[in-house]
């Protein structure tokens, strides 16, 4: 096939070096990631990222369940020292939850007083 006058050639031999590394930022390893447990790297801040095989879930909060969980997270901050990612507080508060009937059973109050509140 002849080339024709309007047609454009794009030399493309320098691609795979543009690309390099782009969309495998999982696939290997940085300087600032280390493996740790061969599960997991590490941000530079300390925390742990969360392995790939973690579920992803999307909570609806109402506007003031929103705030409170807001302001917690602000509280666990100031706590912590460092900033605290929302689904960390999740994961503590389902693994106390788990782990202690007490806490297991305000949970249950809870849970069936807000059912019970929303059918009114």
């Amino acid at each position: 096939m002849t080339a024709r006058p309007d047609d454009v050639n794009i030399d493309t031999s320098d691609i795979d070096a543009l690309l390099t590394g782009v969309g495998r930022r999982n696939q290997t390893e940085t300087a600032d990631q280390s493996a740790v447990d061969g599960t997991t790297a590490e941000r530079r801040s300390g925390k742990t990222v969360p392995p790939a095989r973690a579920s992803k879930f999307t909570a609806l909060l109402t506007p003031e369940d929103a705030l409170t969980f807001d302001g917690l997270a602000m509280e666990m901050r100031a706590a912590a020292g460092r900033r605290v990612e929302k689904s960390e507080i999740l994961r503590a508060l389902i693994n106390l939850a788990s782990d202690d009937f007490l806490v297991k059973g305000a949970l249950r109050k809870a849970v069936t007083r807000r059912i019970t509140d929303s059918e009114e």
